[in-house]
């Protein structure tokens, strides 16, 4: 096992696959609506449909297989038992998606009349409260959803995952056909995308398990291998289905594993530069709170912020970083005000408790 306490290939491919769900968000209006995609602008970027297509199988895959490969990480540890794991995951994922879901979310939704998935342009603020506590909508927070189901299964069977890990790295892949086939077009929970991210968390928690033996070699030669597995498998034309589903998890896994096996190369060197800043310092250790906070800022900016500022600019481009940029700093101010609140009513509960405590050492 490896016994490195800090992988910094971890901490930057986390990193930069936040930025890149971000800038994905702020250029997706360009491709127009679909199923769940409402807000649309009426611009040209087509360019950059390849770019599309890859942040699609990429982007929250990277975040699935970085979460999976920290889990394993901190199961091998073995500081806590399986329940008290169980019961700290639970309360650090449900209770940020509440928090922000009623706090942030669905206010930002129904003052700026933001259109997305089942919550219409239309709903009041209690109609929006009704669909997102009954979890039909909860845009970017499926992340959240899926992370907690994916969570419970694994740690309910940590037991065979301790003597039959590669076992259940092949079921988790043979699962990918089962959800795919059974939960198509589920929105509760958003249990849809389980299929998606089981397979790819599990995979994480592979490589965790080989990082040790990965020497330089090793490393270049799979990251050559899983490269070439990647493009492979991304390039085979075929109709969507059961095969295709197979398919898109086999050049998800492939791409993940070669940015990681890329990233080791100068993540460490990468990371002692960079990690001197107090920007990148914050974004680190706030890197959850970062995803929870930046929607609906992009499709806001969508809505009200594009016909001015292509007023005045000319640049569908420009005007997606100008989005991407404004993003990140509301995003960076929301989750300071947020720590500002957690330590004004940290202290304020201190306060209270401090005279109960003072009486009953009495």
């Amino acid at each position: 096992m490896a016994d490195k306490k800090k992988f910094n290939e971890i901490t930057l491919l986390k990193m930069l696959a936040l930025l890149s769900v971000l800038f994905f968000h702020c250029y997706r209006p360009f491709f127009g609506s679909g199923s769940y995609w409402k807000v649309v602008i009426d611009g040209n970027l087509d360019y950059l449909s390849w770019l599309l297509h890859f942040n699609k199988l990429f982007d929250v895959h990277c975040l699935f297989f970085c979460s999976g490969f920290l889990f394993f990480m901190t199961m091998a540890a073995g500081n806590r038992s399986v329940k008290d794991q169980l019961v700290k995951r639970v309360k650090r994922i449900v209770v940020p998606y509440f928090q922000v879901g009623l706090l942030y979310l669905i206010p930002l939704y129904t003052i700026f009349s933001i259109p997305s998935g089942l919550h219409l342009a239309s709903d009041s603020l209690l109609e929006g409260y009704e669909k997102f506590c009954t979890m039909m909508f909860s845009e970017h927070l499926w992340f959240l959803q899926i992370l907690l189901i994916i969570n419970v299964i694994c740690l309910l069977t940590h037991f065979a995952a301790k003597r039959w890990f590669w076992l259940l790295l092949a079921g988790s892949f043979l699962l990918t056909l089962l959800f795919n086939w059974g939960l198509k077009g589920v929105y509760f929970m958003s249990l849809q995308s389980l299929s998606d991210n089981l397979f790819i968390f599990v995979l994480g928690g592979a490589i965790y398990r080989i990082c040790s033996q990965l020497t330089p070699g090793k490393n270049l030669a799979l990251m050559a291998g899983s490269l070439a597995l990647f493009l492979t498998a991304y390039n085979i034309p075929i109709e969507k289905g059961q095969m295709s589903a197979l398919l898109s998890q086999i050049a998800a896994g492939g791409a993940c594993v070669s940015a990681f096996c890329f990233a080791r190369l100068f993540a460490d060197r990468v990371m002692d530069y960079i990690g001197k800043f107090r920007a990148v310092q914050f974004y680190d250790r706030n890197f959850m709170a970062f995803y929870l906070y930046h929607m609906p800022l992009p499709l806001i900016a969508a809505m009200y912020l594009y016909e001015p500022f292509t007023g005045i600019i000319k640049s569908d481009l420009a005007y997606v970083f100008f989005a991407w940029a404004l993003t990140l700093g509301i995003t960076a101010l929301a989750v300071k005000a947020d720590l500002l609140i957690r330590k004004g009513t940290g202290r304020i509960m201190a306060k209270l408790k401090g005279p109960e405590a003072s009486q009953s050492k009495n």
